[in-house]
């Protein structure tokens, strides 16, 4: 059965050169079970600059989180504690390689709710790499 949830979301990035950027956003989505794995589904906003994008996470009983988004932006990145991904990102403006190492995965779900904790290594295109921290916490909405 799907919940509806309200999602904090907290993103930061960076680069070896530039301050920390931060991205804090509230927003509806869904969440449920199905089989070995929790689900939350939500709709990016104009905030992200990727509306039209749904984005869904996908966290397994093995510890590792997958994150995919359909629409505008379309990607699918697998997240595994000291583990590698190559994958390709499609977007309006044109397609990019994106390679992603994983350094944190951590959460804590529950039929209520719960969170998700992320800290990775982007590498777009072999140009530029940014450091990445995605703290996504979950709540029932009564």
């Amino acid at each position: 059965m799907k919940s509806n949830v309200m999602l904090k979301i907290e993103g930061r990035q960076w680069n070896d050169s530039e301050e920390p950027q931060s991205i804090r956003l509230m927003t509806e989505g869904q969440f449920f079970r199905r089989e070995d794995a929790w689900y939350v589904v939500y709709d990016e906003s104009s905030a992200t600059g990727m509306e039209g994008t749904v984005t869904t996470m996908c966290v397994a009983d093995d510890g590792s989180v997958n994150l995919s988004r359909e629409g505008s932006h379309e990607m699918n990145l697998y997240f595994l504690s000291g583990r590698r991904h190559i994958t390709r990102m499609e977007t309006p403006y044109g397609d990019l390689d994106v390679e992603v190492y994983t350094s944190l995965v951590k959460s804590d779900l529950n039929k209520k709710g719960g969170f998700i904790q992320l800290g990775y290594t982007i590498d777009l295109n072999k140009r530029e790499r940014l450091n990445t921290r995605l703290n996504v916490e979950i709540k029932l909405i009564n």
